[in-house]
């Protein structure tokens, strides 16, 4: 922030905290300091979202923020009018990002971060694809706008003891297992980078020899560790598996990665949370809607199979390994 805005920002923090009847100076001396140190795109979430909540505890009046809402555009070239924030609060309503875990610019430097060193390590050698809403943004080649709370990669579980291995030797990874607590659904296990908030979480999948995909989830019957490991697996016929992974070998920043295609990724959005419709209309017009309309039409065609016994399963194999590496 340049100095005319710090001036502004000082002057926005004491008008609201006096109508607000918050006196305590070093409060509020505090977060303009914070908000000093912040980018400026930062600075108006954190704003917009403070005085929506002040409002909701009725500490503010309504008339009271709109009749001074002006004040933040004062020090923003991209919400330059009342209407333009107003619009702001609401996005980051729906996208669910009215307190995120860091700033939302903050957070678009660390995934894209992660994602460049991840696929430095793995140089492409294992049988990974990435899914999720960032996929989107990268392959259309669009700016991040949203918050990205980790990333998505399906990897083909007989390579899941050598990535653990890779991972083990890396100074910025950490391989980590969730199957202490893990339900039905979400990762058996996470690459956590650099001791951040940000991790990449794995989707496991088995390939057949004549090239069909099983999807798998493991769990703990009872969610309790104790108790037998089980597996759901959903056995997608080559034709609906040639549609959702592609073979396609990508480059970000000169590092190779694969990723689910578009259309599986829109076909799991378009009907899902506000924001994953989000995604999914930003990348429809990228891609090949009959695709789509296949992928409905024959996705009743795949066998799911449920809470099968999964004892002796590569799960089973990792967990001893890494109980093994504790206890050394």
């Amino acid at each position: 922030m340049n100095e005319k805005q710090k001036e502004q920002i000082k002057n926005i923090v004491y008008t609201f905290a006096h109508l607000a009847n918050i006196n305590d100076q070093q409060e509020c001396d505090s977060l303009i300091n914070k908000l000093n140190s912040m980018n400026e795109e930062d600075v108006i979430d954190y704003l917009i979202v403070s005085l929506n909540d002040l409002a909701k505890k009725g500490m503010l009046k309504e008339e009271d923020i709109y009749s001074r809402i002006d004040l933040l555009t004062q020090i923003s070239s991209k919400y330059p009018t009342k209407e333009s924030l107003f619009e702001r609060l609401n996005f980051l309503k729906t996208m669910n990002m009215e307190h995120p875990e860091m700033p939302l610019t903050e957070n678009h430097k660390l995934v894209i971060e992660a994602f460049d060193a991840f696929n430095k390590l793995i140089k492409n050698h294992f049988d990974t694809y990435y899914t999720g809403g960032l996929m989107g943004y990268l392959a259309i080649n669009r700016p991040l706008e949203r918050y990205h709370g980790d990333l998505d990669l399906f990897i083909n579980e007989d390579q899941l003891e050598e990535l653990y291995e890779l991972v083990k030797q890396s100074d910025d990874f950490e391989f980590i297992s969730n199957m202490n607590d893990k339900d039905e659904t979400g990762h058996e296990f996470k690459i956590q980078y650099k001791g951040t908030p940000m991790s990449i979480g794995l989707f496991l999948f088995e390939r057949t020899a004549n090239n069909e995909i099983i999807l798998k989830s493991y769990y703990h019957r009872n969610n309790n560790p104790d108790e037998e490991l089980l597996v759901n697996s959903c056995h997608l016929t080559y034709e609906y598996s040639e549609m959702m992974f592609s073979s396609e070998v990508r480059y970000h920043n000169g590092y190779p990665y694969r990723m689910q295609s578009l259309e599986s990724i829109y076909n799991a959005k378009k009907n899902a949370r506000p924001k994953d419709k989000y995604d999914a209309e930003l990348i429809k017009d990228y891609l090949d809607l009959s695709i789509d309309e296949e992928m409905d039409r024959i996705n009743g065609m795949n066998i799911s199979e449920k809470a099968k016994n999964a004892d002796g399963s590569v799960v089973t194999q990792i967990e001893k390994i890494m109980n093994e590496t504790i206890s050394r």
